[in-house]
Formats: C-alpha cells, sequence, structure tokens
C-alpha cells in the first residue's frame, strides 16, 4: 500500500525480518490445506502465442521446477523479478502466464511463498511471474489511491516493460495472462485490470481490491478475498494505516459489478467463516469471498504454519514460534485456500484475442 510521506510503520522491521527467514527457510517450496475451489469446467483454450514462441530464451527452459531472478531496467531504475517455469512446460507450447504482487514491505521471494502460488504453478502448468517493487518500504504505486502521489503510473510503465520482456523471454498465450497480489499487490493488480484490460484476462486481489475513482476502460472478471476484522486495510468504509481513505471491500467489487454489467449478488457459504458473494448476470464474472473474522492474511497460507513445517521437516508438525516479534495481522483461515480457488477461477477466463 503506498502511504503519504513521513508515515512510519514502526513495526515494519520486525515483520520485513520474520517474511526474510521464511523466505529463507521455505524458499524450496511447499505444500498448503486446500479448500474448496471456484466451481466450473475450464473452456477449451483458443491459444495466441507471443513472440517467445518462436525465439525463447533457452536458460529459463534449462532451469525449469526452480525459481529465477531475472533483471530488467525502466526509465534507469534497475529492478527484478522472480519467473517459475513449471518442468511440464515446453518452449512451444504457450503457457498461461500469472503475476504474483507482493505487499508493501514485502519482497517478491516471500510473496512467492505466502500465497502458495509456486507448487500450484508446477503442478497446473502456469508460468509465475512474482516482481519486487521499489521504494523503502518496498511496494508499488497506485493511480486513484493516494492522493497527491507524484508519478502514480510509475509501476504501470514497469508493467508493460516487464510483461514485454517475459512475453519476448517465455512461450506465453496472451489471450491468458492473470494477475494477483497481497495488500498493496492487490490495489496494484486491480490498477493493472482497469488499465491494462487488453492485457489482463483476470485479477485476484487478496486483501486489497481497489476501483479507482475515474473508473476503468472495460470489463474484466474479479475475483477477491477480504477478512471482516482486516485492521489495516478496512472490510467495509474506513483508512488504511489511519491515513488512507478507503470505500471498503463491497463497496468496490460492487464498482466492479456495475462495470462488468453484474446484477444483485447471489451468497453461498462456503464454510462455518466463508462466505462467497457470486454477482449475478454478468458480461464479466465478479466475486468477493468474503472471510468472518479475517485478518489481513491470505486465506489457506499461515506465515505460522509455514515456518513449522520448514523446521519441524513435515508438514502438519507443530508450528514453531516467530524468532522475533511481528505485528498481528489477525486470523487467517483454511477452510478455503486463495490460490486454488484463484487458479480455477483463471482457467475459467481467457480473452478473446486482439
Amino acid at each position: 500500500m503506498s502511504a503519504s510521506p513521513g508515515r512510519r510503520w514502526p513495526w515494519l522491521p520486525a515483520l520485513l525480518l520474520a517474511v526474510a527467514l521464511l523466505a529463507v527457510a521455505c524458499a524450496g517450496g511447499g505444500g498448503e490445506e486446500a479448500g474448496p475451489a471456484e466451481a466450473g469446467a475450464a473452456p477449451k483454450p483458443v491459444l495466441r502465442p507471443s513472440t517467445g514462441c518462436s525465439s525463447p530464451d533457452a536458460a529459463l527452459y534449462q532451469g525449469a521446477g526452480s525459481s529465477q531472478v531475472r533483471q530488467i531496467t525502466v526509465e534507469g531504475a534497475a529492478r527484478d523479478y522472480r519467473v517459475y517455469v513449471p518442468r511440464s512446460v515446453r518452449a512451444d507450447a504457450p503457457a498461461p502466464l500469472v503475476y504474483n504482487f507482493h505487499g508493501l514491505g514485502s519482497s517478491a521471494l516471500a510473496q512467492e511463498i505466502y500465497s502458495g502460488l509456486l507448487p500450484l504453478a508446477e503442478a497446473e502448468g502456469f508460468v509465475l511471474v512474482s516482481p519486487n517493487g521499489l521504494g523503502s518500504p518496498r511496494g508499488w504505486r497506485v493511480p486513484g489511491l493516494v492522493q497527491g502521489q507524484p508519478d502514480p503510473e510509475r509501476d504501470l510503465r514497469f508493467f508493460d516493460a516487464l510483461h514485454q520482456q517475459v512475453t519476448a523471454s517465455l512461450c506465453i498465450d496472451l489471450d491468458r495472462v492473470y494477475s494477483t497480489g497481497m495488500s498493496n499487490g492487490a490495489f496494484f493488480s486491480s490498477a493493472l485490470a482497469c488499465a491494462r484490460p487488453q492485457v489482463v484476462a483476470a485479477i485476484a486481489p487478496v486483501a486489497g481490491v481497489f476501483y479507482p475513482p475515474d473508473g476503468c476502460q472495460a470489463p474484466v472478471p474479479v475475483l477477491a478475498f477480504h477478512g471482516t476484522a482486516d485492521a489495516i486495510v478496512p472490510y467495509r468504509q474506513g483508512l488504511i494505516f489511519n491515513v488512507i481513505p478507503y470505500a471498503g471491500a463491497e463497496a468496490y467489487v460492487d464498482a466492479w459489478a456495475r462495470l462488468n454489467g453484474c446484477s444483485s449478488p447471489a451468497l453461498e457459504r462456503l464454510g462455518s467463516e466463508v462466505v462467497r458473494r457470486a454477482y449475478q448476470g454478468c458480461r464479466a464474472d465478479t466475486v468477493l469471498v468474503t472471510v468472518e473474522g479475517g485478518g489481513h492474511t491470505w486465506p489457506g497460507s499461515r506465515l505460522e504454519d509455514l515456518i513449522g513445517r520448514s523446521a519441524g521437516g513435515q508438514q502438519g508438525a507443530a508450528p514453531t514460534p516467530f524468532p522475533t516479534a511481528v505485528p498481528d495481522l489477525g486470523y487467517t483461515t483454511v477452510q478455503v485456500s486463495a490460490a486454488a480457488m484463484m487458479w480455477d477461477f483463471f482457467r475459467q477466463h481467457a480473452r478473446s484475442g486482439g
């Protein structure tokens, strides 16, 4: 999340240390407890190959099955991202692509692990790209979120350059490009759908869906996740960090539903603490998954469980306490897996080309 100049978050160093330790401990990836997924069969894809299908980067395919760090210079700034190519993906077969944006003060590596998308990418055969933001704390600029923010479209231009490099290096199906992110990364995924609907086929923001005040260009499928007890990005109207006005998850998803031509939502309970709010009659599917009592967290992926599994050597081992104090980001449900639900949602949606 972006913040006004001079704003301090005294708990960030401890959080960053804990996330860094998590990243080192879990860099090999691992499974997670999966919950119900979005229902429905995926349509048979009609592939639209990227330029990388004719001249792929051989090194990326040779490194399949492990995350690789790549650099890119955009407007004079040296930036980097992590790319994961599944072992099953071939250099001559267009693959789906998922962009995965970290939250404020986090990192590409931490988000790669925390999201649970790495093992899913390997299992399902999609390329996963997790970029690093800029600044201190590291993050993404989101047009329309923070009044007076300098150059709010800086990271949209970065995305354009990144997407060009990725699709020139790898064989990607240009009609199956998706975006997700946590918190500030969720805001940025929302901004991408708004500003680049010709690129992004669907988005799945977690703990930070957003709809800019100036509106968006075209309908885009949206699957959002948010906890009602999120103390960082409020579920209902309030302030982010007690500074940035936020209309609330339901209000922003309602705005997407209007753009997407939807009528009233139908509610479905997925568990004792999870409600799926699916809007009806949409030109582009619009869904909000509400975690009752959920915090500023990623459903199905608990930091303490990941650390415990790494330290204990076995899934299900008793969680190891954080080695240092971290802020309480709230409760994480394991009744659903955001990673599993969003991939099932993504695979049902492809752009029509062009």
